[in-house]
């Protein structure tokens, strides 16, 4: 039986992998708000992302702690990556380059999707 740090540290990372993924979620659909609504919520789309942000340093610290295979620790450091091309395609309205912005955006659903898939098959016992 593992230890109930290792078993919180398994639950947590879980838990923020998932709100990462319905923050994934949220952000395209302030996007379609902004695109089918107002222009006004491109404000809350650009501001909102800060907020899912912060859940990549809690993964790393989580993952680590819960003892949770490599791919799964390293995972938050690729969401990373992800969330730069979203930066780096964001102001470029009008190019080619911009239309990497939503289909980055569904890499990151699919790669926070599967991390919380296979974090909860990976906790060891229930609190």
């Amino acid at each position: 039986m593992a230890a109930k740090r290792v078993v919180g540290a398994q639950y947590g990372y879980f838990i923020a992998a998932g709100l990462f993924f319905a923050g994934v979620l949220l952000q395209t659909y302030i996007a379609g708000m902004a695109v089918f609504i107002d222009p006004e919520h491109w404000e809350l789309h650009t501001s909102f992302v800060h907020l899912i942000e912060v859940l990549l340093l809690p993964m790393l610290v989580f993952g680590y702690v819960g003892q949770l295979p490599r791919l799964l620790i390293g995972a938050p450091f690729g969401l990373f990556i992800l969330i730069g091309i979203q930066y780096m395609t964001a102001g470029n309205f009008g190019s080619l380059v911009s239309a990497i912005h939503p289909v980055n955006a569904i890499f990151m659903s699919i790669l926070t999707l599967w991390m919380a898939k296979e974090s909860w098959e990976r906790i060891d016992t229930p609190l």
